[in-house]
């Protein structure tokens, strides 16, 4: 008799567990599911949105590489596929990439201020260091083209990402090259050359090319005995 009623004393305090707690259980249960489900529905959002925007960026990159004799017209459809990126996947590489390609296919076609619209994207939507640097030098290039040197040196003026220290030396050397001030291009593509790496010998010739043309230029200048 007393097992039957430990019994009973046990199926009642499961009940009334059930009665305090169980509406909460449920709730917990459908929280934690609704979560798993999602989660996966918002990863899966996100790979196709990568999809997408990989898409768009293998045509901008073939059209790029084209030769074709209709260069506004490749330059429009790079834009355009630049600016599908954008609306697909802002925070994507792809984006900031497809950018770069915008810019150059500006920069190629005469319209500077396209081209600085879009390096200016990448430096105002991007934290990548690596795509940073590039938007900035691009951009100082771009903003000497237009004879803004005091503009474009300053772009070039700070610490630069890891990796750029030649690259950033060298463009600040076209600038001031460009402003006149062949002394201190020659002393800027010097100080490239020394940060130039090993497997870099390319880019070393190319340096030691701009600083021989300077000095040979500065030789010219000087008058003679």
């Amino acid at each position: 008799m007393s097992d039957h009623l430990t019994e009973e004393e046990q199926l009642e305090n499961l009940k009334r567990l059930w009665k305090e707690y169980g509406s909460t259980v449920i709730i917990s249960v459908l929280v934690a599911t609704g979560g798993y489900f999602g989660w996966n529905f918002w990863q899966g959002q996100q790979q196709a949105k990568a999809e997408t925007a990989s898409g768009y960026y293998d045509q901008l990159v073939t059209t790029a590489s084209e030769a074709g004799d209709d260069q506004d017209a490749q330059t429009a459809t790079i834009k355009h596929l630049a600016e599908q990126i954008k609306e697909t996947d802002s925070g994507s590489v792809y984006a900031a990439q497809g950018a770069l390609y915008a810019a150059q296919a500006g920069v190629r076609s005469g319209n500077l201020d396209a081209a600085k619209e879009q390096l200016n994207w990448v430096l105002d939507n991007h934290d990548n260091p690596a795509l940073q640097e590039v938007a900035r030098l691009r951009l100082a290039r771009v903003l000497a083209a237009e004879g803004k040197f005091d503009d474009a040196l300053t772009l070039v003026a700070n610490q630069p990402a890891n990796g750029f220290a030649a690259e950033q030396a060298e463009v600040r050397g076209d600038i001031l090259r460009q402003n006149g001030d062949s002394a201190a291009a020659l002393t800027a593509y010097q100080s490239a050359i020394e940060k130039v790496g090993a497997e870099q010998q390319q880019r070393r010739v190319v340096l030691q090319m701009k600083i021989d043309n300077l000095k040979s230029a500065n030789n010219a200048e000087e008058p003679s005995a």
